[in-house]
């Protein structure tokens, strides 16, 4: 990888806890859909998710790190989830958990970009591939609310 590579690990350490937090939360999420084609849709977010996180994983490891890993806040989010679903778990509800969660993931990775002039085209192709995933994630579950 070309670029500066502490912001370039920066940025991947970033991408690859996002995904993380995506995927793990959707997975959080999953075993109480009902509906087989929200569950089917949310399971694909979660394979997207699941790839970013690979893909981070990897670029890292070329350049001789590891991803961040930040037990707490995930137990924390995974908290905060089964609290929601305790109160409400209709299609509606679980789409705007993940409309929630996907606005959020925009906005930090936007801010993300704005910090990359050095980093490598790989490392910001990825970022702005987790930021259209994002947007789809999104949109997709505008149909359930």
């Amino acid at each position: 990888m070309n670029g500066d590579k502490e912001k370039n690990t920066q940025l991947l350490k970033y991408l690859g806890k996002n995904a993380k937090m995506g995927a793990d939360n959707l997975e959080t999420v999953l075993s109480d859909v009902k509906d087989e084609r929200l569950k089917a849709t949310l399971e694909s977010q979660v394979a997207e998710y699941r790839h970013i996180e690979r893909q981070a994983k990897d670029k890292l490891a070329i350049l001789g790190e590891q991803p961040s890993d930040d037990k707490f806040t995930g137990i924390c989010a995974r908290a905060m989830i089964n609290v929601k679903m305790l109160m409400d778990k209709s299609n509606e509800h679980i789409a705007e958990m993940v409309v929630q969660g996907s606005t959020m993931g925009i906005i930090d990775v936007t801010k993300q970009l704005k910090n990359c002039e050095s980093c490598d085209d790989d490392a910001v192709n990825l970022a702005y591939r987790l930021k259209c995933i994002e947007q789809k994630n999104l949109d997709e579950m505008k149909h359930y609310l």
